[in-house]
């Protein structure tokens, strides 16, 4: 039996994922009067969408039992990408930085982990009343 579903996996690594993602959208915001720095973005969805479908990285095959398999679920092996913002016109010092859609994404980013934070402590809550009520 697992007590964590491949529902609490895509959870988990959605967490982790963003996280990721706001700690570059902070670096955008952070860098906003640097001269020439380039803004970033951390994109994961389609390769989160991708093993939800179970159309994940190339999976192996163990044809034995002494074989070490893949370790975890194909979630776990989700990676995002980190590519340049693209910019319109640039200002003299050459700085890419949007503050106003670094913003948008910083707030879009913090509801979609707080809902997903949100779904975890549910799932939690209910593992904790089935170990209360087992007693």
């Amino acid at each position: 039996m697992m007590i964590f579903d491949r529902t609490m996996q895509l959870v988990h690594r959605t967490l982790d994922l963003r996280q990721a993602r706001q700690r570059v959208i902070a670096s955008n915001i952070a860098n906003e009067e640097t001269p020439g720095y380039r803004a970033t973005d951390f994109n994961f969805r389609d390769s989160l969408q991708a093993a939800q479908r179970g159309q994940g990285p190339v999976t192996l095959a163990v044809t034995q039992g002494k074989h070490f398999g893949p370790q975890g679920e194909g979630f776990q092996r989700v990676v995002g990408k980190l590519s340049d913002v693209p910019a319109g016109d640039l200002p003299l010092d050459a700085n890419s930085v949007n503050m106003e859609l670094e913003m948008a994404k910083m707030s879009d980013n913090a509801m979609q982990y707080n809902g997903a934070a949100a779904i975890m402590a549910i799932r939690l809550r209910q593992l904790m009343g089935a170990v209360r009520d087992a007693r």
